[in-house]
């Protein structure tokens, strides 16, 4: 039998490599197209203080149409980095979402110090009244102090539908007039910077996107 020749080779072997292509391109255009939407899709926000913002939408995860149906979902999911700037939405109290920006300070399970003679976060332990407050996070265990006990009980309301929570003098956190030692919560939540000094517990499902431009 007669060898195929060299010409003969590179024939078969770039008819190979069409046939693999004419395969392999609808999945390269789609990783392509997800690329483009995971990083390119941006919007615009407008926050309460009169700024601006240019928004990546699908940065921290693009959330489904359609909540009202079968409540909160995103395609992907990506937690913010230390120093990540961002836009989140927040309750003015009047059941009315306002849009705020802030900078992502400590992430779901980090510590945070507080002192809470002075009333101020303070870099670390760094004053013997110190005390840490753990950033809770989805279906992690946070135990319950006089010092945490206010600001578990305001997520919880706000947050976690749970209605039924108070503190009571002493800084119990009080579920249906029953201390808890320790609450596991539902959602990731990131310790959020406002402005300076100022901070604020922010869950994921209300993040509008990670900062690309910020006008003041």
């Amino acid at each position: 039998m007669k060898a195929p020749s060299a010409r003969h080779t590179a024939i078969r072997t770039a008819s190979t490599l069409r046939k693999g292509w004419v395969w392999l391109r609808p999945y390269v255009v789609l990783a392509l197209l997800l690329l483009v939407v995971r990083f390119c899709l941006l919007g615009h926000a407008r926050m309460v203080g009169g700024q601006h913002a240019l928004v990546s939408l699908t940065y921290y995860g693009l959330r489904v149409p359609g909540e009202g149906l079968w409540g909160y979902h995103r395609w992907g999911y990506r937690v913010p980095a230390e120093g990540d700037p961002l836009v989140f939405t927040v309750d003015d109290g009047h059941h009315t979402p306002m849009t705020m920006a802030g900078v992502c300070r400590a992430l779901p399970g980090q510590t945070v110090w507080i002192d809470p003679v002075r009333r101020i976060v303070i870099p670390g332990r760094t004053s013997p009244d110190a005390q840490p407050i753990v950033i809770p996070g989805q279906n992690h265990s946070v135990r319950v102090t006089p010092y945490n006990a206010r600001l578990l009980a305001y997520i919880m309301r706000q947050y976690e539908h749970c209605t039924s929570v108070e503190v009571d003098t002493l800084g119990h956190l009080l579920l249906g007039g029953q201390p808890l030692a320790r609450v596991r919560l539902m959602r990731d939540y990131y310790w959020v910077e406002t402005c300076p000094d100022s901070f604020i517990l922010v869950p994921h499902d209300a993040l509008v996107g990670k900062v690309v431009y910020y006008k003041p």
